[in-house]
């Protein structure tokens, strides 16, 4: 199974999302998110979940992955390994979102090729959300030369000890809750038989989902409960997020935000470099 590298540049069609009250409290009640304000809707749109746009991203990436010369079976060998994004102007009820995803590299890594996306998002033509999101499709070649992305600056804090730590808990049913309620679908993620064949030792949760309920901690703790302060997040998935299983979150401020690792039951880290900054 190889990818070739000369598809990179490839741009996707791009897909749209109707923003609806249902799926903003939705994605909220994917990731066990209490916080009320994803709920209100009394006197205008209930807040939006700094993860939101990951279904729409998602899409967009898929539009682009069906037309890159890739099988089914290769396609879903893909785990996601990397992501950032910066959030921009505001996401509410009503809006129509438009989002397209481009292929801007491809790599060879140990475990498979690695690829990474850049998807923007938009509403009515100003941008909501820009990402860069790194997938590697598992015991997938490259042939042809590799393409190295040009990623923007990392947004960085000084190292030091965390100095807060909570429990996040994966149950059985977390990727399949996720995978409905945030529309973020992956068959690697709630077909076992799928996920077997991808080399994987059974259920793991979204690098997406795992993401989203790290935001959800954050915000509800370091960012005081208000989901619009968050101006982008970013982190490496290195390490499998087991469900069943409880995580354990290490967090600690910094000037410009928050600085996260994510450990797992087997104490790896799940998410490790992670960052969250605030507007």
């Amino acid at each position: 199974m190889v990818f070739h590298s000369d598809s990179a540049g490839r741009q996707g069609e791009a897909v749209t999302d109707l923003v609806k009250d249902r799926w903003l409290s939705n994605y909220a009640a994917s990731v066990g998110d209490l916080n009320d304000l994803y709920f209100e809707n009394r006197h205008g749109s209930p807040a939006v979940h700094p993860a939101y746009v990951s279904h729409l991203e998602w899409d967009a990436i898929g539009a682009l992955t069906a037309h890159l010369d890739m099988s089914e079976e290769e396609r879903s060998r893909g785990v996601h390994s990397w992501n950032r994004t910066d959030l921009g102007a505001p996401i509410r009820s009503g809006d129509l979102l438009e989002c397209s995803a481009t292929l801007v590299g491809v790599e060879q890594r140990r475990s498979g090729a690695r690829l990474t996306y850049r998807t923007e998002t938009s509403s009515q033509g100003t941008v909501v959300a820009t990402s860069f999101t790194q997938t590697v499709f598992r015991g997938v070649g490259v042939n042809g030369p590799e393409v190295v992305p040009d990623l923007p600056q990392p947004v960085e804090a000084p190292a030091g000890d965390f100095s807060r730590d909570e429990d996040i808990v994966f149950d059985k049913l977390a990727p399949y809750v996720f995978s409905e309620c945030a529309r973020d679908y992956g068959a690697i993620h709630t077909d076992r038989k799928v996920a077997e064949s991808a080399g994987l030792p059974g259920m793991i949760m979204h690098g997406t989902g795992t993401f989203a309920r790290v935001l959800s901690a954050i915000v509800n703790a370091e960012g005081n409960g208000e989901p619009d302060r968050i101006a982008g997040f970013s982190g490496s998935l290195s390490a499998m997020v087991c469900c069943p299983s409880t995580t354990v979150l290490k967090t600690a401020m910094a000037d410009n935000g928050v600085r996260f690792e994510l450990r797992n039951e087997d104490d790896e880290a799940a998410i490790r470099n992670g960052m969250v900054w605030f507007r």
